[in-house]
């Protein structure tokens, strides 16, 4: 074999030579050995073969990272190639040709060979393509390293960006909604100012009502010489107004406990019939200008209930009946039970109530005749209503199914019977 222009062991003792395996593969085997000596010498590991089946059974049992291939036109060695690159997708191919064969070297070039070395080899330059192709296949790494890290520090970048951005997001989400319940506790707020504002007009009003004939009443009877009819009748008029001025102090208390939660109630087992008969008495005994009847079971019926806090809310419907019943008419009142409520309705004989008022008379002052001259503080039905609802009851109210103009409206409260934790029987 030939191998050009050897220049001694100076170049055979370098240091620092890349180690890695090695594939010789030639026809010629003094070619094959003398480069395997060559490159053993440099610290590398080889193998060599004659022959394209062998040099593929060796790529197939070691990985190699180098393939050093004679290639001629005569020889048909691109499927050793192909099969080589895709054993080992990274190997170093580098070509050995001759001049006559040129064509076939740069044919392997083009498809994917790293190099080629043009026989006779010259020592020195194979040693210099070998480390060139090792430092090739270094950087190659090493950029592919690089690119690997890039790749994942971009998936990080890619990631904490998305992250941030859902965290921006959800902030902002966050801040939005904060914004959006300090909107509304703001309109609460005014809402709330609004109410109290009209809250305390409507008190001012309320006790002028009262107090206005009061004051005026206790004036005249300090007038001299009056006589003791007039006098008799101012105290009257004085005490029809206290006892007024008293009742209103009672409903705006028993609001402010329904709507701060502090209403309580002292239930017992009472017969609740007997309570509203007792109650009817005294509107008949005291109020002469309608006519009231009273429909009722004539056994007891008993319920768990605050029998005080009951009779007021019946009051309260009844009162509301006779202020909006037409004069001389009918305030109806019925009373009974089924299997595990007590029902109480009150019927008026005036004009009714518009549909659309029907859930906002329940309402705290709230009147809907206000051009009228019938008084009250628009507190009855809103106490009535607190009062049915503290005894896990039901409040209703529609209009009576007559067509004339005093059809009238029916309340109707639905209580209970039983204790929540009693049993049926």
């Amino acid at each position: 074999m030939q191998i050009a222009g050897e220049r001694g062991s100076a170049l055979l003792e370098r240091d620092n030579t890349p180690s890695g395996r090695i594939l010789v593969v030639d026809g010629d085997e003094s070619i094959v050995e003398t480069i395997a000596a060559i490159l053993r010498h440099d610290g590398f590991e080889v193998a060599t073969a004659r022959s394209h089946h062998d040099a593929e059974s060796l790529l197939q049992a070691t990985p190699f990272d180098m393939l050093l291939i004679d290639v001629r036109s005569d020889d048909p060695y691109e499927h050793l190639l192909d099969q080589a690159r895709t054993l080992v997708p990274e190997l170093i191919i580098v070509v050995l040709t001759r001049f006559s064969s040129y064509d076939a070297a740069l044919r392997a070039l083009q498809s994917g060979a790293y190099d080629y070395l043009v026989k006779p080899v010259d020592v020195d330059e194979l040693r210099v393509r070998i480390r060139r192709g090792f430092e090739h296949r270094r950087l190659e790494r090493e950029l592919a390293a690089r690119m690997a890290e890039l790749e994942e520090a971009h998936a990080r970048v890619h990631s904490f960006n998305t992250q941030l951005q859902q965290q921006v997001e959800a902030a902002t989400s966050e801040l939005r909604l904060k914004v959006q319940e300090l909107d509304e506790t703001n309109q609460q707020l005014r809402k709330t100012q609004e109410e109290h504002d009209r809250f305390v007009q409507m008190v001012a009003h309320e006790m002028r009502g009262p107090l206005n004939p009061i004051i005026n009443y206790a004036q005249l009877a300090k007038r001299p010489n009056l006589s003791q009819t007039a006098l008799e009748h101012y105290a009257d008029i004085i005490m029809e107004q206290a006892y007024r001025l008293n009742r209103l102090v009672d409903d705006l208390q028993t609001a402010t406990r329904l709507s701060t939660g502090h209403f309580i109630l002292r239930r017992e087992r009472c017969d609740v019939a007997a309570a509203v008969s007792e109650l009817m008495d005294s509107f008949a005994s005291s109020t002469y200008e309608r006519h009231f009847s009273f429909e009722r079971p004539n056994e007891p019926v008993l319920a768990w209930v605050d029998r005080d806090r009951i009779v007021q809310a019946v009051r309260n419907l009844v009162d509301n009946a006779v202020k909006y019943s037409a004069e001389g008419g009918d305030v109806e009142v019925k009373l009974w039970q089924d299997a595990d409520q007590v029902h109480i309705s009150v019927r008026d004989h005036g004009a009714g109530i518009p549909e659309e008022e029907m859930q906002r008379i329940f309402e705290a002052f709230t009147r809907l005749n206000k051009e009228t001259d019938v008084s009250g503080s628009g507190l009855g039905l809103y106490i009535t209503r607190g009062i049915v609802t503290a005894h896990d009851g039901e409040l209703t109210v529609s209009n009576g199914a007559e067509t004339d103009r005093l059809r009238g409206a029916i309340f109707t409260i639905s209580l209970p019977l039983r204790h929540p934790d009693e049993v049926p029987g």
